[in-house]
C-alpha cells in the first residue's frame, strides 16, 4: 500500500512537472501547416494534370484544347436549338449515358486516332507541302482574326499562331496518312456502284410557283377553303402563267408584298416519286413532273393542297446517284480503315486514359466562352 502511495505520488509529481506549450510554438505551427495547405491547394489547382498518355508521353489540358473545343462547340450549336438541354439529354434507354458523356468520348477517341496518325505520318517521313502550309496559314489567320471564333474562347483557351499551327499541321499530316491508308484497302467501288441502280435515283429538278387552297379549323386541323377563296386562288396564279412562259427567272414573278403566292425549288428522285412527302410534293403531282421535258411548264395543277405551276429544270439529274454512291463507297472506307487502325495500328502504340483526371472535366464548359 505504501508502495502504491509512492508510485502515485511519484506519478503526480511527474505530471505536475510537465511544462505548458508556450503560444508562439502553436502560433508558429499553425502558420507552417496553413502555409503547406495553401501550397498544396495552389499546387493541385495550378498543376496540369495528364489526361492521356501515349508512348510515355504526357498530354495535358493546354496540349488538347483544339479537340475539345471542336466537338464542344459543335454540340453546344445543337444545345442552343434545344434551349440548353442537350447537353444533359438521355443517349440511351436507360438513361445511364448522356450527350455530354459522348461528346467526351468522341473527343478522346478523336486525340487519339490523330496523334496516333500523326506519328505514323512522321515515321514515314511525311512533311507539309508548300501548298499545305499556306493553307495553314490561312485557317490561322481565320480562326484568330476573322470573326469565326469568338475573342472570349479564343482568351480562355490561349490559343496562339503557334500552337494552331502545330495543330493544324498535325491534322493534315494525319489526314493525308488515313488517305493513304484507305488507298491501299481492298474497298471495290466498282463492285459497290453495282449495287445501286441509275433508274432509282434518277433525280428532277424543279421550281414552280404556288398557292394554298387551304386552312387550320379551330382545333389546328387542315381544311380546304370555301369556294370563293379557291377561285381566288386559281385566279391569282393563273395570271402568272403568260409571264412564267418566258421568264428566265421564276424567283422574280412573285412581288415582295406577296404573302400567298410563293416561289419554291424542289426535286426528288424517281423511287419515291409514288409516294407523298409529309411537307411537300403529292404522289399526282410527281406524277405529271416525271412525264414533262426539259424547260416544260406545265398547266396550273391542283391536288388537296392547293394550285401549282411547275417549270422543268432537269428531268435526268445524277445528283442524288452520285452522292449516294460516294458516300457508299466512303462509309465502306472508313469502315475498312477502321478494321486497319485497330488490328494495325494501334497495337503499336501503348497509350494509357486517365479516367479520374477525364472525370474532373464538364463537356460543355472546358472551352466554351463562359
Amino acid at each position: 500500500m505504501n508502495i502504491s502511495k509512492k508510485v502515485l505520488k511519484g506519478t503526480e509529481n511527474k505530471k505536475k512537472s510537465k511544462k505548458a506549450i508556450s503560444p508562439k510554438v502553436w502560433i508558429v505551427t499553425s502558420i507552417i501547416l496553413a502555409v503547406v495547405l495553401i501550397a498544396a491547394i495552389l499546387f493541385d489547382s495550378l498543376y496540369e494534370k495528364t489526361l492521356i498518355t501515349i508512348n510515355g508521353d504526357k498530354y495535358r489540358l493546354n496540349d488538347l484544347r483544339y479537340y475539345f473545343y471542336t466537338v464542344e462547340s459543335r454540340y453546344d450549336a445543337i444545345d442552343q436549338i434545344y434551349g440548353g438541354q442537350y447537353w444533359d439529354m438521355a443517349y440511351n434507354e436507360s438513361g445511364t449515358v448522356t450527350t455530354r458523356s459522348v461528346a467526351m468520348e468522341e473527343v478522346i477517341n478523336t486525340i487519339i486516332g490523330n496523334e496516333i496518325l500523326y506519328r505514323e505520318a512522321i515515321a514515314k517521313g511525311y512533311a507539309l507541302t508548300s501548298e499545305e502550309s499556306d493553307t495553314i496559314s490561312d485557317d490561322v489567320i481565320s480562326f484568330l482574326y476573322e470573326g469565326n471564333v469568338p475573342e472570349e474562347v479564343i482568351d480562355k483557351n490561349g490559343f496562339t499562331g503557334d500552337y494552331l499551327t502545330e495543330i493544324f499541321t498535325k491534322l493534315q499530316l494525319a489526314k493525308r496518312c488515313k488517305e493513304d491508308v484507305i488507298e491501299g484497302l481492298p474497298v471495290d467501288d466498282e463492285a459497290i456502284k453495282a449495287e445501286y441502280k441509275y433508274e432509282d435515283y434518277r433525280q428532277y429538278d424543279i421550281e414552280y410557283l404556288y398557292i394554298s387552297t387551304q386552312t387550320t379549323d379551330d382545333e389546328g386541323n387542315k381544311v380546304s377553303v370555301d369556294e370563293t377563296a379557291k377561285k381566288a386562288a386559281y385566279d391569282k396564279i393563273s395570271a402568272k402563267y403568260q409571264e412564267a412562259l418566258t421568264a428566265e427567272d421564276w424567283s422574280q414573278l412573285i412581288p415582295e408584298d406577296e404573302k400567298e403566292l410563293t416561289y419554291k425549288k424542289d426535286d426528288f428522285i424517281a423511287r419515291d416519286a409514288a409516294t407523298t412527302d409529309e411537307y411537300g410534293l403529292s404522289a399526282d403531282l410527281k406524277a405529271m413532273i416525271i412525264t414533262m421535258d426539259n424547260d416544260d411548264v406545265s398547266d396550273i395543277f391542283e391536288d388537296e393542297k392547293g394550285y401549282y405551276l411547275v417549270r422543268m429544270i432537269n428531268n435526268n439529274s445524277s445528283e442524288s446517284y452520285d452522292s449516294t454512291i460516294e458516300n457508299a463507297i466512303k462509309t465502306a472506307e472508313e469502315e475498312a480503315f477502321t478494321a486497319e487502325f485497330q488490328e494495325n495500328i494501334l497495337p503499336k502504340y501503348d497509350y494509357d486514359i486517365k479516367e479520374r483526371n477525364l472525370r474532373n472535366l464538364r463537356m460543355g464548359s472546358i472551352t466554351l466562352a463562359d
